[in-house]
């Protein structure tokens, strides 16, 4: 059966390989949003031997050091591009698919048996499109596995050497995504729980993890300040309030969200079915303890920081990496709980299921997503002609990856929009590929004012409007193609 397992593992990491890669040009720009757009561009500057500079996405701040996202992936995909000779775009795809599978290499490591069953529930077919975007989370997972491997293993053996590890990996999380603060935030709780216990060797040590990353990251926004052209930190508000309705708009619009409360509904009713106590060990005891307090700690992050305006969109990649957690705990708890032949029909669900998302992808990629990466050379013509310092709402993200200019503001994710059109003193709209995207006109229930100016439908692939620019006289004609 351990076989079985093992082929329908593997069967998924073809399978994610295939769509990341034999599909690439066909998903083309579609597979480049906000947050790739600054990965990739930071990467490409890295590779051509500067720093790690971007232009801006959401507000019109002066090209320069990337702050509002940590250096790992970047960093990472310019070290794949470098090697492989690839552009940053097409060696994140090859990058994304080697940490794919190196979080099942990390988990067979550190998990054993339970290796496989684990790897299916932590990237379930409804987050595998990940692996085809140039998206953090894709080392964010694995460096999230090693940690948590780590910290099972001192529990097993006691040896300083798991601990070292937990501090690197600890870092590591943060530098991939800021919001691993909050990794770290659980775990100092965990040394208070250990307290509570009087086990002050524990407290002290994993304590003194938590406060290691807390300085890290407390020193990098301090270089950040030093770096970036206009002194920011990746702390700043950017004045964009929690959405009304906010759990209604979580509930439609994150999917992950009702598989996750499928899942744990399910796991309590295999419970109640077996009914018989969980015998837990020391360590899996303490791993378990942790799982939920780096759910806690996550949502409580994402939460203060909707409240705070400093996240502005509800996306579903950050509920499926609050929800890790959980889904390790409950997979942790159903591999104990059901027979192995239960465990294998699911399996072989997740594969079947995995199939049939990615076929939906390929009809996609061939009926409606067909703009290949090639379009950026239209979209390099036409964004040269801007005036100085233009921002575009619902630029095109291929252009900071490789483009000429770095003056431009490519304005992105609807709910930062508002703050274009208060903030930039010459600002173009984007009403080509991105029209059905703009004619709704609606997010969280909000008609932003945005959507007249693309009041006539464009049929070229590229159509600049131009809604204000005093510092230029140039006409709409003369910006669009």
């Amino acid at each position: 059966m351990r076989r079985i397992l093992q082929g329908i593992v593997l069967g998924q990491v073809l399978i994610v390989g295939w769509d990341a890669i034999a599909l690439m040009e066909k998903y083309g720009i579609r597979r480049v949003q906000a947050d790739c757009g600054a990965y990739l561009s930071a990467a490409r500057s890295l590779a051509q031997g500067h720093s790690l500079k971007t232009v801006s996405l959401f507000e019109p701040l002066p090209y320069g050091w990337m702050s509002d996202w940590p250096l790992g992936y970047p960093v990472l995909i310019a070290a794949a591009s470098k090697l492989t000779g690839l552009e940053p775009f097409y060696a994140s795809r090859w990058l994304n698919i080697a940490l794919f599978a190196l979080t099942y290499l990390l988990l067979l490591y550190f998990f054993r048996e339970k290796a496989e069953w684990l790897f299916l529930w932590i990237y379930p077919p409804n987050y595998t499109w990940n692996v085809t975007y140039a998206l953090s989370e894709n080392l964010f997972i694995p460096v999230l596995v090693a940690f948590v491997g780590a910290f099972y293993r001192y529990y097993q053996r006691a040896h300083p050497l798991w601990l070292g590890i937990a501090g690197v990996t600890l870092v590591g999380l943060f530098l991939t995504r800021y919001a691993g603060i909050a990794i770290g935030g659980a775990l100092f709780l965990y040394g208070m729980l250990r307290l509570a216990e009087g086990q002050w060797k524990e407290t002290l040590q994993w304590s003194a993890l938590a406060i290691v990353q807390g300085l890290s990251a407390a020193g990098y926004f301090l270089w950040n300040a030093a770096n970036h052209p206009a002194g920011e930190t990746g702390l700043h508000i950017r004045d964009m309030p929690m959405p009304e309705g906010f759990w209604g708009l979580v509930w439609k619009y994150v999917p992950y969200v009702k598989f996750v409360g499928l899942v744990g509904a399910f796991t309590g009713l295999v419970w109640l079915w077996r009914r018989r106590d969980l015998v837990l060990d020391s360590p899996e005891r303490r791993l378990h303890q942790l799982f939920l307090l780096l759910f806690l700690t996550q949502a409580g992050l994402y939460l203060w920081s909707m409240w705070r305006g400093r996240v502005g969109i509800i996306d579903m990649r950050h509920f499926v990496i609050m929800a890790l957690p959980l889904m390790w705990y409950w997979a942790d708890i159903l591999w104990r709980l059901l027979p192995r032949y239960a465990t294998l029909g699911i399996a072989v669900v997740f594969l079947l299921w995995q199939i049939r998302n990615t076929y939906r992808h390929t009809r996609w990629a061939y009926e409606k997503e067909f703009v290949p990466y090639s379009y950026v050379e239209e979209v390099r013509q036409a964004y040269d002609t801007l005036p100085p310092g233009a921002c575009i709402i619902g630029g095109s993200l291929v252009y900071p990856i490789k483009g000429t200019r770095t003056d431009l503001c490519m304005g992105d994710a609807a709910a930062y929009f508002p703050i274009l059109l208060r903030d930039c003193s010459c600002l173009y709209i984007e009403c080509g590929l991105l029209e059905e995207r703009l004619k709704l006109g609606f997010w969280g229930g909000i008609f932003w004012p945005f959507v007249k100016f693309c009041d006539k439908p464009c049929k070229d692939r590229v159509c600049l409007k131009k809604i204000h620019c005093a510092s230029s006289p140039q006409t709409n004609s003369g910006a669009s193609r």
